[in-house]
Formats: structure tokens, sequence, C-alpha cells
């Protein structure tokens, strides 16, 4: 099947290239026109006269667009109960999210998630914040969209199938966010929004601000642009984690090799989220042919969380545990003498991403040439402060993971979880950890078309790019006495822990209340840095540093033309992209005391082929056809070999220099038909067939170098686990009712289901597809009201393999509400709910097929929102 995909691609390509170029000039018609649709410069206008307008408008650039894609426009954005990018994008057909503390944070593309994310055909850098890595994101590659807040841009749009002229890097596909550019507007634009913000279990209302200017001068031949907005939240997340099954032996009656719990812990997240975002742009109208522009974007999201956790490890010896219940050979009921750890713990961690850009387009009779240079950065600033207090002994645990949300656990003994007494100073500890990234991109490129007489359009360009990362972590932390901590000590009220998951489990121990001065400078003072001129006064963590550097040269060839095949007009375009990538990483090989630099490099080229064509069989009917190949290079912190130990959950990650970039050869055949100016139905088949795909292998051992008691730790490193085939379709539809009488034909709906199954090598489904899912979102706008009630579903994935066997992430779904009314044409008001279902929101985590081996389970609160909006 590979083989013949690959074929297809080729021939696929060049048929297309032959029927650009053997066109009829009576028949050719301006193929740059219909290029242009991958052109952020077409993608500016903004409508915000209502649903059905952006609902057309939407469908008029997909149905203009030289490749399978759909895009959001800015008033539906506006119009979403959406406080991300990533909120939003779910709403596209064949696109699911990975959500972390309620927020989504991710995107996959017709269940691939490595997905290219760029602004205006730029690298938007940044850092993303994580609860636990349920699926990999391309740190490095692009910003978490959970720090972007959704209002600063014009439409979104998420590209399927590739052009040549596109830069690689989306396995999945594109998405590409649009700012609004002061000389596409007619005349000078300002709008305002406030918004209360409710978030129900943290009983609190904070605010949301959205402000937007424009306007042009100078004969309108300088317009200048300016965005804003701010949000504050603060959220509760109620979890639990850190679990896995992994195989211990069993001897005696019942002998054997089961796979036994790790680590039972419940915690509660208090998570305070401010996100700001700044866009400007300036444009020159130079000449008529020749337009200068230069903007920015400016992102901050600086998220807090205070965590409270109660945790149970089992023995990792031989027969951990007695009168042992088996189901599907994993441990699921049983009785554990176990090391009992309870925990205060704050977390800051500022991110900052920027993004500065200059343009230049020229365009003249036929000749079109651009040139586009930017500087992206993204920054973090993470700083963690942990008490924690343990068991004076082993303590006997009786758990049982069947049949309810999380697993019951009861103590037995002596120990009593809310007595100081029962925990032993020689263990408690006092940690202060701080971890500094920066990211940055310096990219060059320059894009050349001509348009012949005969209609056909010849492209080609170039693009540089210098991509650079440097992680240093700092981690110093000191035993204290007894009496020291107690003026740290805090009681968990019973009723006041995890409220809201059913179950019997310890929910009245003590915990701690670190502040940052009293952890950050006891911390520093046993372990100070010997290195006055390091980047902090903590002791370095090498372990987890590295300085990573990556330049990359591309280049392309594209054709495109239209005419006609019998009496079927056509558009279509072929091209080649080829890149060249080198990569160096700087890491520390850590042997005892002694740690040695170490430089691994790697250098590859990819050649990438893609075709498009669209049939136009009748004017509303259209046919797509697409074969291409993409690449995905692996993520900065894959790639980096450093090894990270954490002592409290025994772990170890770390990366891999020598991953190879997965390549995906995929064809695509869609269809839409338009009937009526917002109305469409869609359809599309899609194959992908992926090489060396990347996964985390999870494996255990001891390692004494980095924990000399010699536990047993669990490693987590990536790999090119596999080749993967994935094969599915989506269809979609959105529709008003006109046709219905008053008041009933304000009535709408928008629906789409996208069935993703893949399939790798060892006959495992991928890492994060869903086979299923998909979205209902019904309408309703009449006059001056509006409502929209939208679901979203996705079924189970994979997110990680365990000693060869998958672990899933569980089915879920959410359920959105807003309601919007026009007082005047200037003034509106809205109403949001988010979230109303929480339960089947929440995120679920289980080892190997089997839903009763929870591994963690979080659930998130409903959300509610008011706001009035002003625009002039």
């Amino acid at each position: 099947m590979a083989s013949w995909a690959v074929r297809g691609a080729c021939a696929l390509a060049g048929g297309v290239s032959f029927a650009a170029l053997s066109l009829s000039p009576a028949l050719a018609q301006n193929a740059a026109a219909n290029n242009t649709a991958a052109d952020p410069a077409v993608l500016e206008e903004i409508i915000v006269t209502g649903l059905r307008a952006s609902l057309e408008q939407a469908a008029d650039i997909k149905r203009d667009a030289p490749q399978v894609m759909d895009v959001i426009t800015a008033s539906d954005v506006g119009k979403l109960p959406d406080v991300n990018v990533a909120e939003a994008l779910q709403r596209v057909t064949g696109v699911q999210i990975t959500r972390v503390f309620g927020e989504g944070q991710s995107v996959s593309v017709r269940g691939l998630q490595q997905v290219r994310v760029e602004v205006d055909g730029r690298t938007l850098l940044g850092w993303s914040a994580r609860l636990s890595p349920p699926e990999n994101d391309q740190l490095g590659r692009s910003s978490g969209l959970d720090a972007v807040p959704s209002s600063l841009f014009g439409k979104l749009a998420v590209y399927k199938s590739p052009l040549a002229a596109q830069a690689e890097g989306g396995l999945g596909g594109t998405v590409n966010l649009t700012t609004p550019k002061p000389l596409s507007f007619k005349k000078p634009t300002f709008s305002f929004q406030a918004q209360g913000v409710y978030s129900q279990v943290t009983d609190k209302v904070e605010p949301a601000f959205t402000g937007f200017g424009t306007t042009k001068f100078a004969d309108d031949r300088i317009g200048v642009m300016l965005a804003a907005e701010y949000q504050k939240r603060t959220s509760t997340t109620q979890a639990f984690e850190r679990n896995n099954f992994l195989n211990r032996t069993y001897t005696g009656t019942n002998a054997g090799v089961n796979q036994t719990p790790v680590l039972m812990q419940y915690e509660n997240f208090v998570v305070d989220r401010s996100r700001t975002g700044v866009n400007g742009a300036i444009q020159f109208e130079a000449t008529p042919e020749l337009t200068l522009t230069a903007d920015m974007l400016y992102s901050k999201l600086v998220t807090g969380r205070h965590q409270d956790f109660f945790s149970f490890r089992l023995p990792t010896t031989n027969n951990p545990v007695t009168n042992r219940v088996t189901e599907n050979n994993m441990v699921v009921a049983g009785t554990a003498n176990g090391t009992v750890t309870t925990a205060g713990q704050i977390r800051n961690e500022p991110t900052e991403s920027f993004l500065y850009g200059l343009n230049g387009k020229y365009e003249d009779d036929g000749l079109k040439v651009e040139a586009d240079g930017y500087y992206s950065k993204g920054t973090i600033d993470q700083t963690i402060q942990i008490i924690t207090l343990q068991a004076t002994a082993a303590v006997p645990g009786t758990f049982d993971f069947r049949d309810v949300t999380v697993p019951s656990l009861a103590l037995g003994g002596t120990f009593n979880p809310t007595n100081y007494a029962s925990y032993n100073p020689a263990t408690n500890g006092v940690r202060s950890n701080r971890l500094l990234g920066v990211l940055d991109e310096w990219t060059g490129k320059l894009d050349v078309s001509y348009e012949t007489d005969g209609g056909i359009t010849f492209s080609g360009g170039a693009r540089y790019t210098d991509l650079g990362a440097r992680s240093n972590a700092y981690r110093s932390q000191v035993t204290p006495t007894r009496a020291e901590l107690e003026p740290y000590l805090k009681l968990i009220d019973a009723k006041n822990f995890l409220p809201d998951i059913p179950g019997n489990f310890p929910r009245s121990f003590l915990s701690t209340a670190p502040t940052f001065d009293y952890v950050f400078t006891r911390a520093q003072a046993a372990q100070p840095n010997p290195n006055s001129s390091d980047r902090s006064t903590l002791l370095p963590n090498n372990q987890r540093d590295y300085t990573f550097s990556e330049k990359t040269l591309a280049g392309y060839l594209m054709v495109a033309g239209q005419g006609e095949i019998g009496d079927i007009p056509f558009r279509a375009n072929a091209g080649v992209r080829v890149a060249r990538t080198r990569l160096s990483v700087d890491t520390f090989l850590n042997i005892g005391t002694t740690s040695t630099l170490v430089t691994d490099k790697n250098e590859y080229t990819n050649i990438l082929p893609s075709a498009n064509i669209a049939f136009n069989v009748t004017d509303d009917f259209l046919i797509r056809l697409g074969a291409s190949q993409t690449m995905q290079r692996a993520s900065i912190a894959d790639l980096a070999p450093s090894t990270f130990f954490n002592a409290t959950n025994l772990s170890v990650t770390g990366g891999n220099a020598d991953l190879k970039p997965p390549v995906s050869t995929q064809g695509d055949i869609s269809f839409e038909y338009y009937h009526g100016k917002s109305s469409l139905i869609s359809g599309a088949i899609f194959y992908k067939d992926v090489d060396d795909f990347i996964a985390s292998f999870v494996t255990t051992g001891t390692d004494t170098n980095l924990d000399p008691q010699g536990r047993e730790l669990t490693f987590s490193r990536p790999e090119n686990l596999a080749s993967a085939k994935i094969k599915g379709f989506e269809v979609g539809i959105q529709q008003f009712f006109d046709f219905l009488p008053e008041p009933f034909d304000g009535l709408g709906l928008i629906a789409n289901y996208t069935y993703s199954d893949s399939e790798d090598n060892a006959g495992f489904p991928l890492v994060a597809v869903s086979k299923n899912s998909y979205n209902l979102i019904g309408l309703y706008e009449k006059g001056p009201f509006s409502a929209r009630l939208a679901y979203n579903y996705r079924d189970e994935a994979v997110f990680e393999f365990s000693e060869g066997r998958p672990s899933f992430i569980g089915a879920r779904s959410q359920l959105d509400a807003q309601v919007g009314y026009d007082i005047t044409e200037q003034v509106s008001v809205s109403f949001n709910a988010q979230n109303l279902l929480p339960k089947k929101s929440a995120t679920s985590e289980y080892s190997n097929f089997d839903e009763t081996a929870l591994n963690s389970y979080a659930i998130s609160e409903r959300r509610f929102s008011a706001g009035v909006r002003a625009k002039f």
C-alpha cells in the first residue's frame, strides 16, 4: 500500500504538471488569483455582521482554495465561547484538541498531532504548561495554543493537503493564524469588549478585556492597527495521577508476572492564569505595485498553580501485593505495604512569545515578488517550591480499582495521616527547582511567481531558518528539622479535598503551605551554586540542560493553472519542495559526580512532492484530489538526549538526537457541494502512510548513578518506533433552515464527523489518534438575537507505550453554549457557558485497553461569562 501511495503521489504530481503546462490559452484563467487562498494577505478582511456572514465568507475561501482546507473567520471565533485558538479550532472537521487544566492546548488534524502552527506563515515560538503528558506536543516547533488569545486573529485556517510553496513541518497539516492588516479595512474601525468570567468550583469572577483599532491616512496609503487582549482565570482541577501498571514478579501460590499499579496519588490543583496578547501592524503602499508591512505579536501566559497531594507508592520488590485480585493479568485490588508521601507545592511558569516581521510585496504585470523576514522568540522561567512529608515506616494499604471513578485506598496500621508524629523528619524535604528556557528563530524567505499570457503561473522560492534553543535547570534541597516545618503545616479538610470525585480514599491529611521565599532561601543555603555568574543561585541540575541549534535551507518549484477536461473546468497545481536540515545539541553525560559535555549531531534531506487538482463538476459541486509527501521534525525536547531524574516520582525522561523525521505519503479525495450562500455539504477520504513514527517508550530498571539507593526507576525516551498507516473519512454540513416558517427560519446546524483508523506495524493504534470524533452545533440567528449550542466528542487514543503495551487516554466530550443580543448596531451583549458536563469532559488514562487499570483521572469545572461589546 505504501508503494502504491508513493507511485500515486508522483503520478498525480506529474499528471497535474502536464495538464497545467498544456492548457489552452483560451481556457486558461488567472491561476495566481486562485492561488492566493493560501496567501495570508487574502485572509485579512474581518466580517463581523453575524453568523451567516462569517459562515458565507468561510465557505467562499474554502471553495476558491487551491488545496483541501477549512477556515474559521474572525466573527465566527468571536461568537464561540472559546478563550484560546485551540478551543476555536476544535469546531473544524477533522480537528481534535488536547486539554490541560480545563483549556485546549494543542490540536491534531485527521488523527495526527504533528501539526505546524503559523502566524501569517511564520513560526510563533513558545512553551506550554503541562499537567501530565497525555499526548506529545511539538515543544519548540511552535507555541502552545493555550498561550494565544483567539481574538487577535482575523482567520484561522487549517490546511490538510500542502502546497510546495508552504513551509514543511506539518505531518498532519498546517494551522495558519492570520492577523488583520490595516490597509484591508475600508474605514477606521474600533471595538472594545469587556467580560466577567465565573469559575464554578473556584467560585471567583474575573475579568477579560479585548480592544481593537485601525485607521488609514496619507490618502489611505499608510495604515496602522493595534489589538490587545487580557484574560484572568483561576480554575480548579481535581485529579488522580502518576500511576502506571508495570510488570511485577510473584512467587508461591499463583506465581507469575502480573501488571501491578505503581503509585496512587490524589491531588488538587488550583491554577491561576493570566493571558495577555498584543498585535500591531503598520502598512505602507509605497507605489500601487509595492506594499511594505511591519508587524509584531506579543503573547504572555502566566500560569501559577498550587497543588496538594496524598500519595501511596507500592514497593518495587517481588510479591508487592498480597490478597491480589487480577483481571486481564492486571492487579486491580489487594494489599501492599507502601510509602506514604504528602506535599504542598507552588509552581509558577510565566511564558512569553515574541514575533517581529518585515514584509515587502511587489506585483506588476503578472510578476509577483514577496520577501519576508522575521524573528521569533519564546521564553519560560519556571519555579517550583515544594515541601514534602513522608511516613516514618511502610504503611499497609488496601486498594481497589474496580467499579469506582478512582481507586479506593484504605490505610491500616497505626499511621495517622493527620498526626505530624506519623511523619519522619529524616525523609521530609524542602526543594526548590528552577528551569530557564529560551527559544529563538531567525527566518528569511523569498518567493517569486510569474503568470504567462497563457494563464500558467510558475513560482519558486527559498527559505532559510536558524532555530536555537537553550534549557538550564537548577535544583537545591534540604532536610529540615521537625520544628522548622511546623509553621508551614496545614490540615487538608476532608470536605474540600476532591469534592467532585466520589470514592473512599484519604481525604483528610497533613499537607504543607510552602512560600517561595522560605523554600528558595532555605534550599539555596543548603546547596548553593558554586558559580556566581550562572543563571540561578540554586545548584545546577545539568542532567536536564541542553543547547540546541538547527539550520534549515528549503526551496521549491511549482506550476499552477486552470482549464477544462471535456466540459469540466479544473484548477491544478503541482510542485516539489526540498528541505535540508542540520542540527546539533549539547548535553551533559553524568556518571556519578562527573559531568561531561557531549555534542550530538544529525542531518537529513527531504524531497517532498505535492499536487492538487479541483474539478468544478457543476457551478456548485467540486471534487478535489491531492497527493503529497509531508514531514515533521521531532520536537526539540525529544531531540535533547539530556536525562532528567525526578526523585519524587522515580521517573527518568530524556531525548534522542538520532530521531529521524517521520514522513507521510498521503492522498486525499474531497467533495464539496455549495447550496446557498452559507450552506455547504462536504466529505473527504484520506490515506496516510507514515514512516519512522515517534512515540515515547517506557521501561523500568535501576541506575545507581542517578539514584544511589538503587530503587526501580521508570525510564521514558522517544524512539522511531514504527511505520504506520492512517485511513479514514470526514463529512460535514453547515445549513441554515431558511425554508422554515418564522421564527424558525433562523435555525441552523453545523455538524461534522471524522473517522480515522490508524495502525502501526505492531498492530497498535498511533499515539493521539482517536478513531471517532464529531461536532454538533445548533445555531439560531434572527434579527438582533443569536445563539449556539456546541457539543464536541472524541473517543479513546493511545498516549504512550509502557513496557511495549499501549496506554490510552479515554473518550471525552464537552458541551458549550453562547447567547448574544445586539442592543444597537454598535453595541451587543453575550453570555457564554463552557464545559457544562464536567464528568463527560474529564480526562482518564488507563493501561493496555483496560479502563479498570486507571493511570490518571482529572476533572475540570464549569465556567460562565457575560460581556458587552462595542464597535464603531
